[in-house]
């Protein structure tokens, strides 16, 4: 009699204990998860999902614009918080308007309303520009006088040299064009050109809102020469002093305007001690006055003038930003950057990929890396030329990035073609991108160590902490109310596993190995050869804290995907996955 001898089929397994994060392609590595909701990195190379958020009692539509500096600053309500209090007197009437808060020294500014705030002194603020125009019949004089502003007590006017003269008189020659004032000098017998002439203009109130060396436009003078860009050289509340030349004490009763303006500018940043931005429509980028953020228009031929230059590319620019010593202006397709210390500056550009238009708030720099949206991925910048470090987020095309950064993560916002908002992290250390979830992100500001967020919560713009697990130092008064988050919802999707196997072999079972907090929750499910039916493996309810492990046989398949999902902190330390050897004829699907 024959009895046939029966052999076990092969069998080995496959550990998977580091998990890659979130890869939104075709193909991807078995560790890596092609979807995924509140993920996070914070204890790689383990799987668990992000940590909790915090959230403050400030909310409200009219939540626009945040900074980091010794305290936090946020605008709400036309109102500038510094610290969490209201900064008494400060109002904007546009109480919607998106702004840009730039930190420079002590002060804050804050675009495109052109105000400041001393944060040294809350009682110091106003705006950066200055105005003063008379109404019809208020007196203005104007007369020739010395740099420190006291009048000249008498010179001769004529277009031919005085036949007899003493030492220190004056002559106005006006043969010449533009006129010139000369001294007489014993000395050297003859009359000695004035290197400057100084022009003296007197009204009641005309010098209280403007500093010595502002660089100002006049207009509306009946003396021609005096309107255009001036420089104050000396100034009292009823008087300034510019450079210029009149032939006689003059009045006018017809109505002057003096302002200091600042230029239109689309995005601003501080460096150097300067006030930097840029202006789409003339194609230009400015640099304000050293240390002056109020002056872009002082060009007195000294090193701590004002700055500006045409840029010859094209199209629009979309973010501005400084980067290890120097200050890059970004167009889609280019970047601008401004080398040196001092003026004149030299602009170098590069046409390379820049930020994506809109995503001026995805610049970031994380430890002494620069990150921004580009037109066609996320890209990193030492200097050279960008990295794209988004193969990740897969082919999906979006828009509108806006992003943080807490210590090694990248945060960033992003739109996708459906408008819908996706908030997701990467590490610089590990490289590893995941997925948090649809939260929209306005605005992200770092401060005491903690990453601060404008975020939409319940239909309503909400003052938020990006990690409420883990914030740092105490936080104002005037942020009481503090709500760390409720436990989530959370989820990862694996690609398809099995494909690379040879046809002969297949996934008999799977191991999970967990660690979950009280009162967490885990579930377990499958799908096999792609038949987009998901089916329910095992829910578990932790009533104690502790590690297990959870064992599943799989149908026999061609391959399968797994979700695993859950509510609360649960660790995943690894997925063994059993295989076997089978006919090539039974594995088809």
């Amino acid at each position: 009699m024959y009895n046939p001898t029966v052999y076990d089929s092969e069998k080995t397994q496959e550990m998977i204990s580091s998990f890659g994060g979130y890869n939104h392609n075709a193909v991807i590595p078995d560790n890596c998860f092609f979807e995924e909701a509140n993920m996070g990195g914070e204890e790689f190379p383990l799987l668990s999902p992000r940590n909790k958020r915090a959230y403050f009692n400030v909310y409200g539509d009219g939540l626009q614009g945040i900074l980091g500096k010794s305290e936090l600053i946020y605008i709400n309500n036309g109102r500038l918080y510094y610290g969490g209090e209201a900064v008494e007197g400060l109002e904007f009437p546009d109480i919607k308007g998106e702004r840009q808060l730039v930190s420079m020294g002590a002060k804050v500014l804050v675009f495109p309303d052109k105000v400041y705030l001393n944060t040294a002194d809350l009682t110091d603020f106003g705006s950066l520009e200055a105005e003063f125009e008379t109404e019809e019949g208020t007196n203005v004089t104007c007369s020739l006088a010395k740099g420190d502003g006291d009048l000249y007590e008498a010179y001769i006017v004529s277009s031919a040299e005085p036949e007899e003269a003493v030492n220190g008189d004056l002559w106005l020659d006006t043969s010449a064009s533009p006129n010139v004032l000369k001294q007489f000098s014993d000395a050297l017998g003859m009359w000695v050109e004035l290197a400057v002439t100084y022009v003296r203009i007197s009204c009641e109130g005309i010098g209280k809102n403007f500093e010595i060396y502002d660089g100002i436009t006049l207009s509306g003078f009946e003396n021609e020469d005096l309107n255009g860009s001036h420089i104050i050289r000396d100034k009292g509340d009823d008087f300034i002093t510019i450079t210029g030349i009149i032939t006689h004490t003059v009045s006018q009763t017809a109505p002057i305007k003096i302002e200091r303006k600042l230029p239109e500018m689309d995005f601003v940043c501080e460096s150097g001690n300067r006030l930097w931005g840029c202006n789409s429509e003339k194609n230009e980028i400015y640099a304000s006055k050293l240390g002056d953020p109020k002056n872009f228009n002082s060009f007195m031929g000294i090193s701590t003038d004002s700055y500006a230059v045409t840029v010859g590319s094209d199209g629009e620019f979309t973010g501005a930003i400084a980067f290890r010593g120097y200050v890059i202006f970004f167009k889609e397709h280019c970047i601008h950057k401004i080398y040196g210390q001092n003026p004149p500056y030299t602009l170098n550009t590069s046409y390379i990929r820049g930020v994506q238009k809109g995503s001026h708030k995805s610049l970031c720099i994380v430890n002494e890396s620069l990150y921004y949206k580009s037109p066609n991925g996320i890209c990193v910048f030492e200097g050279g030329v960008p990295l794209e470090i988004s193969e990740g987020l897969g082919d999906a095309y979006y828009t509108e990035g806006v992003a943080g950064v807490l210590f090694n993560k990248y945060y960033i916002c992003l739109t996708d073609k459906n408008g819908k908002r996706h908030l997701f992290t990467y590490n610089e250390k590990t490289g590893i991108w995941h997925r948090e979830d649809n939260i929209d992100v306005k605005e992200f500001a770092n401060h005491n160590g903690n990453l601060f967020f404008i975020g939409v919560v319940d239909g309503e713009r909400r003052l938020c902490l990006a990690d409420g697990e883990n914030s740092y130092g105490d936080f104002p008064e005037g942020l009481s109310g503090l709500i760390q988050e409720e436990s989530f919802d959370w989820s990862c999707e694996t690609g398809l596993w099995g494909l690379d196997l040879p046809e002969n072999k297949y996934y008999s079972g799977i191991v999970i190995r967990a660690s979950a907090e009280q009162k967490a929750r885990l579930k377990i499910e499958f799908q096999t050869n792609s038949d987009g039916t998901w089916k329910h493996m095992v829910t578990v309810d932790i009533d104690k804290t502790g590690s297990f492990a959870l064992p599943f046989a799989i149908e026999r398949c061609d391959h399968l995907r797994i979700r695993i999902s859950g509510k609360g902190k649960v660790r995943i330390f690894s997925i063994a996955r059993k295989i076997e050897a089978g006919s090539e004829l039974n594995v088809r699907p």
